[in-house]
């Protein structure tokens, strides 16, 4: 990863304002066919939201008769930031534990070998270098199981497209460093994939076109704090962030207001599913 100064997380606010990616959960979990005994990895998993839900079906205990009964699966997060982590390892349970690590370290931090049936990550790993995305994919891989299922969501190519004109040229304006996101095209990241040991066959990588809502400025202003603003306040003293921060809010509530009256966001997410040769 890149040596310039991380990504500074809060993980309270990010806890309350990720509802519009909790409401797409339902449809990325759908073609996993998660149930009792699976053992699933979630790569850069927040403050544990997602993870906790799987848990509820995965690691839901011995069932059935002696000779049919299924063992409790196993659900482990990852997450490199130190407040998120924080917030996420509260809901640690059995079945359920967390892991302070980074995406490119994953192999180590989970103990190497293929013993999971399901990886998969929700808005992370567009955070990371494209330059990692490689090593990251083949780590992947490397805790899968033959045939086991990757499931990914992250930002693609054109996502949150105004909000990062308005605040790209502020940035500049302020000498602040650029946001490192990294938004990839479906075909390169299907190139990616395929050399990391992954297979399309009966999945895909596909870019999908969502309306995430935020009614309000409340709403908008805690997005901006939680999810978007860190990305350009690496290594910036709090004098210049806050100074950044206020006019960054007052320029976006401005111009991002819809006729609408909402400050509903145009996301563009890179969708997958592919599975491990």
């Amino acid at each position: 990863m890149s040596t310039e100064a991380a990504v500074r997380w809060d993980g309270a606010a990010y806890s309350l304002a990720n509802a519009h990616h909790r409401a797409f959960d339902e449809e990325f979990l759908a073609p996993l066919g998660l149930r009792a005994g699976l053992r699933v990895l979630d790569v850069g998993c927040g403050t544990g939201e997602l993870p906790e839900r799987i848990a509820g079906i995965v690691a839901s205990g011995t069932t059935g008769t002696p000779v049919t009964a299924v063992p409790a699966g196993e659900v482990v997060g990852v997450e490199p930031d130190p407040s998120n982590f924080a917030v996420a390892d509260r809901r640690a349970r059995p079945g359920l534990r967390f892991v302070q690590a980074r995406a490119q370290d994953l192999a180590a931090a989970v103990g190497g070998g293929p013993s999971f049936d399901v990886v998969l990550s929700v808005a992370a790993l567009h955070w990371i270098p494209g330059a990692d995305h490689p090593r990251v994919l083949a780590q992947m891989a490397s805790v899968l199981r033959p045939d086991g299922l990757l499931r990914l969501d992250l930002g693609g190519s054109g996502q949150i497209e105004r909000p990062r004109e308005v605040l790209d040229a502020l940035a500049r304006r302020h000498g602040l460093p650029e946001a490192p996101w990294h938004f990839p095209t479906a075909a390169d990241h299907a190139e990616l994939l395929a050399g990391a040991g992954f297979s399309l066959d009966g999945g895909w990588a596909r870019l999908l076109r969502q309306r995430r809502a935020f009614p309000g400025a409340a709403d908008l202003r805690l997005w901006l704090r939680s999810q978007v603003l860190p990305a350009y306040l690496r290594g910036v003293d709090d004098a210049a962030a806050a100074q950044f921060t206020a006019e960054a809010e007052a320029r976006c509530l401005q111009e991002l207001r819809r006729d609408d009256g909402s400050y509903d966001q145009d996301y563009v997410r890179l969708d997958v599913l592919a599975r491990r040769h």
